[in-house]
């Protein structure tokens, strides 16, 4: 065979094939990728493989049986493509303990000979009391007492986002509708109660958007358990399930576990069907995986660990935005740095569809660690909610207060792997004070008779507007400076404009102030201190004599050195 082969080619055809290779793999570092319009640019790493400082991650799941474990390794290789990983199973059975040991040493021996310097475990178990972790956590004491776990399943909204999804799947009409979440997995009954208490806490944001009228939450026992111990906590599971069915209302079951499940004959949904068998209930079996929140949270784990290389680094810059003519001149600003990021715009009041679609974008051309950038005139515009919405807070925003407009009640959150952040407000930044005074001056005429007056949007709460008036002061007294203090006086205003009855007062004042300067003979000059434009300014000052400068601060030269300075700050704090 070795002679045919060399008949058929000769030593010297072997240099081609080599060539290829190796002007491949010179292509792969040179490669320039561009994203979207003008692009964001960076030469790629060399095509295969995890870098040698990477972390590793051993990934822990309970021993569900076949297609269980099934289920589980789906979502492990899926994970394998971009992480150093290994998985590990764990069975609560006494007579494997060593077996479960070894494949630890094992998992953590080879992820250190693929180069890891550090390796972190992810838990894919939803509670801290489920008796499998506790198991892996004494085990891996011994081998390495400083190894740290990321937080379980249950700690994380995506967790709360599967139970939503599942509940919403069954639901007709949720406030005349009972919601039975069964849990699984405690071998006693303290177990039992954290669970449940897990439990509960995603229950309750589940409940924002979907509101039940009740809840019950039942914990089956794991057969591990003593025996006396597993009767009686079944039983109670299995009596709180039936008495809450069996009630007036339609009720919804969700089975909430990564539970035993051998065969199909063989699962625990087949012992859940057989509880509530004959019950009018709806029902359709599925738990938590597969689910693609599950794959979305071991990656975001993942990254806890990852100092991100400037590849994995993405922002989505969000404006308020309007029409075409205010948003022109704020993507002009904006477009020098799309040449330098992996950048995106996503125009609105914190809205998750185009969040969401903004950071799929930026995700899925490799960034682990996303900024999300407030571009508003303070940092307290919009903080609750992007806050909220980027899953940073749990403390919803008050309802009516969602942007000023609208309803929070039912304010979803965005899915995503990447690890999220939220900066922004100019808050008096000096590099947007010399554009005001840029503003001033293009208007103004004899500094000596004229009086200055910036004006922005303003907040309905009193302390927060009185937070906006105060950064607009420094930015006055910027404008005072930089003028030697020529004008005759530089105010500060703001219309409240989404707050009608808060407006009507604020409107009033303004027109007071400027009639009262202009009959004494002075100019007025008024600034439209906003991102872009001057929204409903001519409006409300109607018939007034002044002199109105609307561009807002976009496009200048210093908001796109002020974007930058937000963005490299943030890169620095990664470090």
């Amino acid at each position: 065979m070795e002679n045919v082969l060399r008949y058929l080619f000769p030593s010297w055809m072997w240099i081609v094939p080599c060539l290829v290779v190796v002007g491949l793999s010179f292509l792969a570092w040179m490669i320039e990728f561009s994203y979207g319009q003008g692009g964001f640019q960076v030469l790629a790493l060399a095509a295969g493989g995890l870098q040698a400082q990477e972390p590793g991650f051993l990934l822990i799941a309970p021993d569900r049986g076949f297609l269980g474990n099934k289920e589980v390794r789906e979502v492990y290789d899926t994970f394998r493509r971009n992480y150093r990983g290994r998985l590990v199973f764990i069975t609560l059975a006494e007579d494997y303990e060593e077996a479960v040991r070894q494949r630890f040493a094992l998992a953590l021996a080879e992820l250190q000979e693929e180069g890891a310097k550090t390796i972190a475990v992810l838990p894919l178990i939803l509670s801290d009391a489920d008796p499998h972790l506790k198991k892996a956590r004494r085990l891996l004491a011994t081998l390495n007492p400083s190894l740290p776990f990321a937080p379980p399943l249950a700690k994380d909204y995506l967790a709360a986002q599967i139970l939503e999804d599942r509940a919403k799947a069954l639901s007709q009409a949720p406030a005349k509708e009972r919601l039975v979440v069964v849990g699984f997995g405690a071998t006693r009954s303290e177990e039992a109660e954290a669970i449940g208490q897990d439990l509960e806490r995603l229950l309750r944001e589940v409940k924002e958007r979907l509101p039940f009228q009740g809840t019950t939450v039942a914990i089956l026992f794991h057969p591990a358990a003593e025996e006396a111990v597993l009767r009686e906590g079944n039983s109670k599971a299995e009596d709180a399930i039936r008495t809450t069915a069996s009630g007036p209302l339609r009720t919804v079951v969700v089975p909430f576990h990564l539970g035993l499940k051998h065969t199909r004959s063989m699962e625990l949904g087949r012992k859940i069907e057989g509880i509530v068998q004959g019950l009018p209930i709806a029902y359709d079996g599925r738990e938590i995986l597969p689910h693609a929140n599950v794959a979305l949270w071991l990656k975001k784990m993942a990254n806890r660990w990852i100092k991100p290389a400037r590849e994995e680094i993405g922002v989505v810059i969000m404006p308020h935005g309007a029409g075409e003519y205010v948003n022109e001149p704020i993507l002009k600003a904006i477009e020098p740095l799309q040449r330098r990021y992996n950048l995106e715009v996503a125009f609105g009041m914190a809205d998750v569809d185009t969040l969401q679609e903004a950071i799929d974008k930026i995700e899925s051309r490799g960034a682990r660690h996303i900024l999300v950038l407030r571009l508003y005139n303070v940092s307290l515009s919009l903080k609750e909610e992007t806050e909220y919405v980027l899953g940073l807070s749990n403390s919803r925003p008050a309802i009516g207060h969602y942007g000023g407009h609208g309803n929070a009640d039912r304010l979803p959150r965005v899915r995503t792997g990447a690890l999220l952040s939220t900066i922004g407000g100019f808050d008096g930044d000096p590099l947007i004070a010399e554009v005001l005074y840029e503003r001033v001056m293009e208007v103004s005429q004899a500094p000596e008779q004229e009086t200055v007056i910036l004006l922005a949007h303003g907040d309905g709460d009193e302390d927060k507007d009185r937070f906006w008036r105060k950064q607009m002061e420094a930015e006055a007294q910027y404008i005072k400076a930089k003028s030697a203090n020529r004008f005759q006086a530089i105010h500060v205003a703001t219309l409240r404009e989404d707050w009608p009855d808060k407006r009507e007062k604020a409107v009033t004042d303004l027109r007071e102030l400027i009639a009262k300067t202009s009959r004494g003979g002075g100019r007025v000059l008024v600034i439209s201190n906003r991102v872009a434009g001057a929204g409903p300014y001519r409006k409300y000052l109607r018939s007034l004599d002044y002199v109105l400068n609307d561009k807002g601060i976009a496009p200048h030269p210093n908001l796109t050195r002020w974007l930058e300075k937000e963005i490299k700050a943030w890169i620095a704090s990664l470090r």
